[in-house]
């Protein structure tokens, strides 16, 4: 934090201050049945909200939120989202979090090895602790790797790990698309007798976004 505090002296970092720890604000571990993990938050201006994958409302869709809704209507079954804005997920229990928490303005992954692992990886030893039935859902091998590593320490861990290729325009062509990750994950908690996700966002009234 005080690398942090030093760091806004002389560059703008994203996202704001009081919402680099929104992820734990939303979604209370005893509340959360699935935990999606994304890499650093996104490190344009106005985009970040501390909820991994989310923009403001008010934000142009980036190219891998834009997938994931792709899939999300083909999946689902359901409209299109209103916006990129994911914290009606987060309030149902789906805890969005990346894996650093901040990142300098136009510079992706310039936090990463500031301490920021270590915390997510102590934050998500706690919440699986506190509640072994969750369930993970991977975008990518990164997220896939950290959470079989993570899991092994818990013998007690009963959910599912749900794991897709990533949705950025490089890989969402490689095996996202039509990989229905979320009525997966439901037909897997619900098999194991866990919770499932009330998926739905407030809708835009369009079928399609393409």
């Amino acid at each position: 934090m005080d690398q942090l505090s030093q760091e806004s002296q002389a560059h703008t970092i994203f996202p704001p201050k009081d919402k680099i720890f929104s992820a734990f604000e939303y979604t209370p571990p005893e509340h959360c049945k699935c935990i999606i993990l994304g890499q650093d938050p996104y490190h344009g201006p106005n985009q970040a909200n501390g909820l991994a994958f989310s923009v403001e409302q008010s934000q142009k869709l980036p190219p891998s939120l834009r997938n994931i809704f792709k899939e999300y209507q083909d999946d689902l079954q359901l409209d299109a989202p209103a916006n990129g804005d994911l914290s009606a997920w987060a309030r149902k229990g789906v805890f969005l979090l990346n894996t650093a928490l901040t990142v300098r303005h136009g510079e992706a992954g310039s936090h990463k090895k500031w301490g920021w692992e270590t915390f997510v990886h102590n934050a998500l030893n706690f919440l699986i602790q506190t509640n072994p039935h969750v369930g993970f859902i991977c975008f990518g091998n990164p997220a896939h790797t950290l959470v079989k590593g993570l899991v092994k320490e818990h013998p007690a861990f009963s959910g599912n790990i749900i794991h897709t290729p990533h949705p950025s325009p490089l890989s969402a062509y490689r095996g996202f698309f039509g990989s229905k990750p979320f009525t997966t994950f439901n037909n897997k908690q619900t098999e194991k007798g866990l919770e499932s996700v009330n998926w739905e966002l407030p809708s835009s009234g369009q079928k399609t976004l393409f």
